[in-house]
């Protein structure tokens, strides 16, 4: 049986998306495995809590996982386990992605504020750190599949064979139609992108539903907005690009920046 995890701590976002997670598993027969990562709040580490009061703490949120899987089973039919951890997020979901060899992650998004804008948060983390696709669910979406989707494809650059296998299981596995969109400032880079996606190099794509366009816009994130307005997707799909040290001085992901301000849910395939 294939398998997703879906990172929870139980907030409004992360509830949201574990539903989502578990209506898509229940059309699709995935099982569910619920990440926690459980924290110590600052007051208890100041008071030098016993080491009966960290082994409550840990029964408390075993509990609290084993009753939410239970809960998932019960309203969706679905097989549902948990997996709950300590220590670094990104280093125990790693752990977590090689015990349970999972197809991709599902994370919740909360609105920006003003400290994520400035330091970023375990999402943004996640999408630049993980080997995994990663579908990240805005607070407000609820799931009634997908049939459409569409593919911000930003430069030949930041694309691999490896990431567009990722795009094609979503494809097939949803039995989706996908438009893949460019924007570029040059119209000499067009002809690029054309060579660069050969479709028919290595798939068979003749029970896919495909289309192109490409725009020329210095502004890509605006006309990515205006794309989904005009066609109405299921499912965004972007590819972040790996900046360099000097690079991330003067460029934000876009990837990661359609994560926050995005308005459908954002599948992040990694570049690998």
């Amino acid at each position: 049986m294939k398998t997703i995890i879906v990172c929870t701590d139980f907030s409004h976002e992360a509830e949201n998306a574990t539903h989502y997670a578990a209506s898509m598993a229940k059309e699709n027969i995935y099982k569910i495995i619920l990440f926690n990562l459980q924290t110590v709040s600052i007051h208890a580490l100041n008071a030098q809590a016993s080491a009966d009061f960290f082994y409550a703490q840990t029964l408390k949120n075993q509990k609290k996982l084993e009753d939410k899987a239970t809960e998932l089973t019960r309203l969706y039919g679905i097989e549902a386990e948990h997996h709950l951890a300590s220590g670094n997020f990104i280093e125990e979901l790693e752990n977590c992605i090689q015990a349970h060899s999972c197809e991709f992650l599902v994370m919740g998004m909360a609105e920006k504020t003003l400290e994520q804008k400035l330091l970023g948060n375990t999402v943004t983390r996640a999408i630049h750190r993980i080997k995994k696709p990663i579908l990240i669910v805005p607070s407000h979406i609820e799931y009634t599949g997908i049939r459409k989707i569409l593919f911000a494809y930003d430069t030949h650059k930041n694309m691999t064979w490896s990431a567009l296998n990722d795009i094609y299981y979503f494809i097939n596995e949803f039995n989706a139609e996908v438009e893949i969109f460019n924007v570029s400032e040059r119209l000499e880079d067009f002809a690029e992108v054309i060579q660069d996606i050969d479709l028919n190099s290595g798939y068979d794509m003749d029970d896919i539903k495909y289309s192109f366009k490409m725009i020329q816009s210095i502004e890509v994130i605006k006309a990515i907005e205006e794309e989904i307005k005009l066609t109405n997707p299921d499912l965004l799909t972007m590819v972040p690009y790996k900046y360099n040290l000097v690079e991330s001085l003067f460029h934000r992901s876009k990837t990661a920046i359609m994560a926050y301000k995005n308005k459908i849910p954002l599948l992040s395939i990694p570049l690998t």
